[in-house]
């Protein structure tokens, strides 16, 4: 057993039982070391910390997946640094996995520099750990290091630092972000849709609307009705009242809350229909949006929506009718 260097001061303070246990970690038998990070990990005492931090280096995956675990579940802060260490591309990816979760508990303000420090690479790999461990610091200095992401020809990269960008505290104007609304890759773009519920750029508004009604992927048109449903903008019913009517459900569904936050008694006719639509995801969200009307006018339809197949329908038929007959 050969012991690294300034860990054999360390070892003489363990009690008997531990120690045995520690030196087992450090055998040319790869059983024998993966048997000691399971039997440390069970003891969990903190004396081992840094013995287990050595093991995140051993020649088995098994050993360093254990060794992360282990440190994780103990939560001691000096773990952080090297753990830092275990999300680059030389990992195999369950450690990598691994040692990012236990960041996501670990990690705080303090770590943020070194986390920056971290970008400073030509692996991509470790960029995009990096960035998804930004979004629990919430730092806005964060921004200059990561702003060049966003034109990388990765697109994973470009898509990861697009959903980095929305938990930036304080970031409500980003004019670059917009550009990734036409992408070329459909995971970048639904992400940017989301991202953009939280700006304030003047353009911000046209360009959901552009996505909501051109996109040739149903889930960005869906991210773009969400975004426009917290946005609360008049300007979108116009488009809104096209998406309802969209061959996606999932479109239909959340074009129909969005139009429900700017809905007024000119709409009263295009939402109507919505009553008798295949799904009842949307029949239900029709029946809301005609309570919150409150029209006369659409008291016949919500009457027969009463005897809808869908007990939800039901439901938000008869409060919509409650509302109106208030």
């Amino acid at each position: 057993m050969i012991l690294p260097k300034g860990l054999e001061e360390k070892l003489q303070f363990l009690e008997d039982e531990c120690k045995e246990i520690v030196e087992s970690l450090f055998s040319i038998n790869e059983e024998d070391r993966l048997v000691s990070a399971v039997t440390l990990q069970q003891l969990g005492d903190e004396d081992t910390v840094p013995f287990l931090i050595c093991a995140l280096d051993d020649s088995s995956t098994s050993v360093q997946l254990i060794a992360v675990t282990s440190l994780w579940e103990m939560a001691n802060e000096k773990a952080v640094i090297p753990l830092m260490k275990c999300i680059n591309s030389k990992r195999v990816e369950k450690v990598r996995e691994e040692a990012c979760n236990a960041l996501k508990e670990l990690i705080n303000q303090d770590h943020l520099f070194k986390l920056l420090d971290l970008l400073e690479t030509e692996d991509d790999t470790q960029k995009i750990y990096v960035l998804i461990l930004l979004r629990k610091i919430h730092d806005i200095q964060a921004l200059p290091s990561i702003a060049d992401f966003l034109t990388s020809s990765n697109s994973i990269l470009r898509k990861e630092t697009i959903i980095t960008l929305r938990y930036l505290n304080q970031l409500t104007h980003y004019p670059p972000a917009i550009l990734l609304a036409n992408d070329p890759d459909i995971d970048v773009r639904k992400e940017t849709m989301l991202t953009l519920s939280n700006f304030e750029e003047p353009d911000i508004i046209n360009t959901l609307c552009k996505s909501l009604i051109e996109d040739e992927s149903w889930v960005v048109r869906r991210n773009a009705a969400q975004a426009l449903e917290h946005k609360k903008d008049y300007f979108s019913s116009s488009f809104l009242l096209k998406s309802i009517n969209d061959d996606h459900w999932q479109v239909r569904k959340f074009s129909m809350r969005a139009l429900s936050t700017v809905v007024k008694e000119e709409h009263l006719e295009a939402v109507i229909p919505l009553l008798c639509d295949d799904y009842s995801d949307i029949r239900k969200e029709a029946a809301i949006t005609l309570g919150l009307i409150g029209s006369e006018k659409a008291k016949g339809a919500l009457t027969q929506s009463l005897d809808d197949s869908d007990i939800e329908v039901r439901i938000a038929s008869q409060k919509a009718l409650n509302k109106i007959n208030k």
